[in-house]
């Protein structure tokens, strides 16, 4: 069976949830469509985490904003590109479907599909646009209303966690879920450091509006002296353009790190505390979780899908809500180091590659 799946963003979460599908689906053959997006890795960089066999088609003309000229142009390449895959050209081959990851993707390919007479699609929208807080609410009423007319060429919205598909099934339209999921270190590795050598309040990702780094400093900077005196450090770990808020007393940031590094430094974190404004179901939390973090994240669709309140974390609205959280927590460590054993042990439970790769596996088969 054949895979086409087709992606405008060739990075982060999107390109990590590809990645991870073609290496826990080893039995099917993987064709990446993939646009030039990327903000941390390069593209060559990128296809060097897929594994052996994956076959790669630039998607030259995918962008992320709407521009009527460009996504024409688009629409027609993706076409060209599906077009021996429709059973109107040469390549005719029924053990094939398309799967389309965020929103442009979803669009544009849900509209190719419909004209190539393509039926076999499912869509994952990895956090639709519509729910951007960073675009005005028409401009997001805008988006919501694309998403509902490329409901109608066809196709089936999978989510990438129970949040998205619930926001999704306001459409009307056939939503299912496959929640996102990562390697779940085992206990030696992911839980060797004891509560006493875990010091640090971490962050892994890109210093963008989407993460809201200027919410998150004011909350660390407002907690930096609790945190100093009960022992810990609030530490961002990646860069970005809005990474100079970061520079800040109190706070470390430490720039790009290797894949390595980046589970070494949340081995030894005790909280992952995240104020994104906007999220699908993020794979930086998913990590804290598998290495044992209590967390502490802003209260939004995808976040709240891995909180069990009081259990492994907490939620919160506001900066006012954060701080407070932070200084009634930041008191008690035994308690911290259970929440982090309970992350692990939902991770392990709900979100690990194992049931994500099963979850696409039945999907796959059953279209098929």
């Amino acid at each position: 069976m054949t895979i086409l799946h087709v992606l405008e963003p060739f990075a982060t979460g999107v390109s990590t949830a590809v990645v991870s599908i073609a290496r826990e689906l080893p039995e099917f053959t993987h064709i990446v469509i993939h646009g030039s997006r990327n903000w941390t890795e390069s593209t060559e960089k990128v296809k060097k985490r897929f594994p052996p066999g994956t076959v790669f088609v630039e998607w030259k003309h995918a962008g992320r904003e709407i521009n009527m000229i460009k996504d024409l142009k688009a629409l027609r390449e993706l076409m060209l590109i599906l077009r021996p895959y429709s059973g109107r050209g040469e390549k005719k081959d029924k053990d094939r479907f398309v799967h389309l990851h965020s929103s442009k993707a979803g669009f544009l390919g849900r509209l190719a599909c419909r004209l190539l007479g393509i039926k076999e699609v499912i869509y994952t929208p990895h956090c639709g646009a519509f729910v951007r807080t960073d675009i005005s609410k028409l401009t997001r009423n805008l988006y919501y209303f694309f998403e509902w007319l490329a409901s109608c060429f066809g196709g089936r919205v999978v989510g990438c966690g129970a949040s998205e598909a619930e926001i999704y099934k306001k459409l009307g339209k056939n939503t299912t879920y496959v929640s996102n999921g990562v390697k779940i270190r085992n206990d030696k590795s992911g839980m060797r450091n004891e509560e006493k050598d875990r010091d640090l309040i971490s962050f892994t990702g890109l210093a963008t509006l989407q993460k809201d780094p200027v919410f998150w400093s004011k909350v660390a900077y407002a907690c930096a002296d609790e945190a100093k005196k009960e022992g810990f450090s609030f530490c961002w770990v990646g860069d970005g353009p809005d990474a100079e808020v970061l520079k800040k007393e109190g706070i470390i940031l430490t720039g790009w790190k290797s894949e390595g590094e980046v589970e070494k430094l949340l081995e030894e974190s005790i909280i992952f505390f995240s104020a994104a404004a906007w999220e699908g179901l993020p794979y930086g939390v998913l990590e804290g979780m598998s290495s044992g973090c209590a967390l502490v994240l802003r209260n939004v669709p995808g976040n709240r899908d891995l909180v069990i309140e009081g259990e492994n974390g907490r939620l919160f609205d506001t900066e006012e809500e954060a701080i407070k959280i932070f200084k009634e927590i930041l008191k008690d460590r035994k308690m911290l180091y259970a929440m982090g054993k309970r992350s692990r042990e939902i991770a392990e439970k709900s979100f690990s590659l194992k049931q994500m790769g099963e979850g696409y596996r039945q999907i796959y088969r059953g279209i098929a």
